[in-house]
Parts: C-alpha cells; structure tokens; sequence
C-alpha cells in the first residue's frame, strides 16, 4: 500500500474542480503554526469515480467550501492513498490575514 502526500494533489485536484482561486487556502502545517484551529473538515469522493484527480479535487472544494462557511483561512489536507480514497480530510484554520 502506497501512502502519498495529498499536497501533490493539489494543484491537479484545484484544476480538475476549477477551483484554483479558492477563499480558503491550502497550507502546511508551518504555515499555520501562528494560527487558530477551527475544525476539522471531510467531504467523500463518492459520485465522480472515487479514485480519480476530478473526484478528489470535487471533495476538496466541498470541504474547502466547508472550512470557510466555519470561518477558516486556510486548510492542512490529511495524507491519503490516493488508490482507496474515499474522502479527502483535513484541518481547518483561521490565520491573521
């Protein structure tokens, strides 16, 4: 079993979602060290063809969607294996702007 870094994905996953100028924004966890954590977020990569780049990047609009309704700035993705997904997972934070 492969375990990957979901940052690789997100630059496919933003173009697939024709998301790329999203409210929330995609960080590492030293880019938010300074800040405040809001909640985690999820959203399940059901409905678009659970493995595929255009299904990952849907549920990571939606939990993105998800971060900012709770007032969150910014979100750290959780790892996954990009060859059993079946939802996109992260942290939801709210940084100093």
């Amino acid at each position: 079993m492969r375990k990957v870094n979901f940052a690789g994905l997100l630059v496919l996953g933003a173009v697939a979602s024709g998301s790329v100028d999203a409210a929330v924004v995609d960080a590492t966890p030293q880019q938010v060290a300074h800040c405040t954590f809001i909640r985690d977020v999820e959203h399940s990569t059901a409905g678009e063809g659970k493995y595929t780049t255009a299904a990952i990047g849907a549920a990571m609009t939606a939990a993105r969607l998800e971060a900012e309704h709770a007032g969150a700035t910014h979100v750290v993705w959780d790892k996954v294996d990009p060859d059993t997904v079946q939802k996109v997972t992260g942290k939801a934070y709210q940084c100093a702007k």
